[in-house]
């Protein structure tokens, strides 16, 4: 139950935004990016990288204000969660559900992110990093949790990056 309420918040680095706006803090702003592609078929990692950066902010701002909103935006339509100890979350209203779940019973009260892969192909991307947080449930001690994620990012029509799916698990021992 502890892991699969970190769903979303110590995942991969996500939302969707301009370069510029990745450093705003209101949720209001765009989320879509797009990131210049050499080709049809070939995507710029420089790019990328600047973008999975550049998201990772707007994701850890959104996710520290429990800004389910804010979340939601970063997905597909189609998009899939899969969260240790927890069931497939799939679409977008799923997953929007699920981190209002998570929101009220806990504050994520610290957030790092870091990518430490990317690689490509056509118009997905998987990235593949690591993940450090600190959960303040409404009662009780914070919990802290560290693993790692690997996230597909999928291009979307209009050239913007979103989640397509994403998986994540602690590196911690399992409490027995």
């Amino acid at each position: 139950m502890r892991t699969a309420m970190i769903l979303l918040v110590g995942l991969a680095s996500a939302a969707c935004t301009t370069k510029n706006a990745a450093n705003r803090t209101d949720s209001t702003v765009p989320a879509a990016a797009t990131v210049a592609s050499s080709s049809a078929t070939t995507t710029n990692l420089a790019d990328v990288r600047r973008f999975v950066d550049s998201a990772k902010v707007r994701y850890i701002d959104a996710a520290t204000k429990g800004d389910v909103a804010g979340l939601s935006s970063f997905y597909t339509d189609d998009a899939m969660v899969l969260a240790p100890n927890a069931k497939l979350v799939s679409g977008r209203s799923a997953i929007d559900e699920s981190n209002r779940q998570m929101f009220a019973a806990m504050k994520v009260a610290g957030l790092k992110l870091t990518s430490t892969d990317l690689q490509s192909s056509g118009d997905f991307v998987v990235e593949t990093g690591a993940y450090d947080q600190t959960l303040q449930p409404k009662t009780g001690k914070p919990i802290h949790d560290v693993g790692k994620y690997i996230v597909v990012w999928k291009k979307q029509g209009d050239g913007s990056w979103k989640l397509f799916r994403e998986i994540y698990n602690t590196d911690l021992a399992a409490k027995m």
